[in-house]
């Protein structure tokens, strides 16, 4: 059940989340706290029984909370490696065996049991398990506000039996001192093995630094020792066994990486003139000719212009009757391209001058190339 609700409030909240962008390549700190389910262990004892064989034991655990504190290193959109330190508590709920082993387990120690009161209640103590964890993490989602990714790691468990204690749960029938009526064991030791873990779960990027994390994690390992001490014929010797667990925490990943620079600046689009040359008694476009019409073109539609002037002119040479129309064929011819380039019709104002504004004053008669021209004023 508390997983249940762990996993729901975390739920609720990484789904109100909107878009966001990938973390910033750096350096990151987290911690997170839940609770863990640790699975029954299998132990087996060093010593045999009465029966000639090892007690072989499962030890179970209470759920309890956990907790874990994180120093990461985000690679790039999709990966980062981690440094995890975790702590794992939990009291013990029983501490049993098959039928066939004499003694099949521990129950609540000092309570004198018989015949007509059987009933068995749970050995005293606990077990920590501390662990030192290298993960390897995979960002699914990067983009998205909310994040799948998985994981694995490895490194060392650290468990510690703390001061589990039990009694014989077959002491029934008449006390003698064959049978005792109390017979108490005590595991009260540490060890440490190598470890091994499973993680997923989902981020929700709170802010550019900040990441909610919703963690499940499955830890395993090696086979550690713990040594058992007995009373009168109870001596199992050493309990070897595996820690297994599993975990759902939610947790605060906060990254220390320097924020991305701000975009640049639009560029500022200023009033400009562009000036299309012609040949001689000429208004088709040359070469040269399109590649400025072009030019005028993308600066006029990259920054929105909103009155685009295009002026016909021409040289003295010829009358200025004929020199008014060439200058007019001159002036639609430009904006004709203009237009084929996608420079909106209703910013266009089209005129023509013919000789009357030169460029290089001249006599009359003159061919003069800076006078056979088209301007193209652009303003904004």
């Amino acid at each position: 059940m508390k997983f249940k609700l762990l996993a729901g409030a975390a739920l609720a909240a990484v789904f109100t989340a909107s878009g966001a962008a990938a973390q910033e390549p750096g350096w990151y700190g987290a911690v997170d706290l839940g609770y863990h389910t640790p699975d029954a262990g299998e132990m087996t004892s060093s010593n045999n029984s009465a029966a000639g064989a090892p007690y072989t034991w499962d030890l179970k655990q209470k759920d309890d909370w956990a907790g874990f504190a994180r120093l990461g290193y985000q690679l790039n959109d999709h990966w980062r490696v981690e440094l995890e330190g975790g702590y794992r508590s939990g009291d013990v709920d029983s501490f049993r065996g098959g039928a066939n082993q004499v003694v099949t387990g521990l129950c609540t120690p000092g309570v004198l049991r018989t015949a007509a009161a059987p009933n068995c209640g749970a050995p005293t103590g606990s077990i920590v398990s501390w662990t030192v964890m290298g993960n390897v993490i995979y960002d699914i989602m990067p983009d998205s506000a909310i994040n799948p990714f998985v994981g694995a790691g490895v490194g060392i468990n650290h468990v510690k039996a703390d001061a589990i204690v039990g009694q014989f749960s077959n002491v029934t029938g008449v006390v003698s001192a064959t049978n005792p009526g109390i017979q108490n064991l005590t595991v009260n030791d540490d060890d440490s093995s190598f470890a091994w873990q499973l993680l997923g779960g989902l981020a929700w990027k709170a802010t550019d630094r900040l990441n909610v994390d919703l963690t499940y994690r499955y830890l395993s390992g090696a086979d550690m020792s713990l040594a058992s001490r007995g009373t009168s014929t109870l001596q199992p010797g050493d309990f070897t066994g595996r820690y297994s667990d599993q975990s759902v925490t939610v947790g605060l990943r906060y990254s220390f990486a320097a924020a991305p620079p701000p975009p640049p600046p639009p560029p500022a689009y200023e009033a400009k003139q562009f000036i299309v040359y012609f040949p001689f008694d000429q208004f088709v476009l040359t070469p040269e000719a399109q590649t400025v019409v072009s030019e005028a073109a993308n600066y006029a539609n990259a920054g929105h212009a909103t009155r685009v002037i295009v002026v016909g002119h021409t040289d003295t040479s010829g009358s200025p009757a004929y020199n008014v129309r060439l200058s007019e064929r001159r002036a639609k011819a430009v904006a004709d391209a203009l237009v084929g380039l996608s420079v909106p019709q209703t910013a266009l104002q089209v005129d023509w001058k013919g000789e009357t504004m030169l460029a290089v004053p001249t006599a009359d008669g003159v061919k003069e190339p800076l006078n056979r021209r088209s301007t193209i004023d652009i303003n904004f």
